[in-house]
């Protein structure tokens, strides 16, 4: 639900493990003004392309036509993707006539859409400057090196949903997620 007129901040953040995502609301404009935590200089734009576990701090005004209108999520295609796209709806307050479908974003790159990609990333600029200086360690104390992948499982008879009958697992530095015993967070 959103106000005629006011400014929002949407707080984005990819949660997929392996898709990248383009992200758009029909009919407005965004001014990305963060990405992970740290200020960038600001994008205008009307759809977003966000990696996995990347975060986006956009600021998006509501000055259409009261109405509801389509906010779409769509995975760029990778090695392996689902080629759907999610919805929400964002509804302005106040007395109009609701419509029968609400505007779907024509903006929303398809799923193999490389310009729209390298448009995108091209523009995130650091806000660096004489005014904003960026102190970056010049010494390096430890080094890190961390594998993150995403494989697959082999299930009997090729019964699995993912990709060859088989399901996906993803792994950090080559240890794969087990979900914990429930005894032993019960005080959580």
């Amino acid at each position: 639900m959103v106000n005629y007129g006011k400014r929002y901040l949407l707080r984005v953040i990819n949660s997929i493990m392996n898709e990248e995502v383009f992200f758009a609301v029909a009919q407005h404009n965004f001014a990305v003004v963060g990405t992970d935590g740290a200020y960038i200089k600001p994008i205008k734009t009307n759809y977003i392309f966000i990696t996995p576990g990347q975060t986006m701090d956009i600021l998006m005004t509501a000055d259409k036509s009261p109405s509801h209108y389509y906010m779409a999520a769509r995975a760029y295609e990778g090695v392996v993707f689902d080629n759907t796209t999610t919805t929400a709806i964002v509804k302005y307050i106040g007395n109009y006539t609701a419509p029968s479908t609400p505007a779907f974003p024509s903006n929303l790159p398809n799923y193999t859409d490389i310009d729209a990609v390298t448009s995108f990333t091209n523009r995130i600029k650091a806000l660096a400057s004489e005014e904003y200086l960026i102190n970056v360690p010049q010494k390096v104390d430890t080094r890190l090196f961390i594998t993150i992948s995403v494989g697959s499982i082999p299930c009997p008879n090729d019964s699995c949903d993912g990709p060859n009958g088989s399901r996906l697992a993803a792994s950090l530095d080559n240890v794969s997620f087990e979900e914990p015993d429930r005894r032993m967070i019960s005080w959580i």
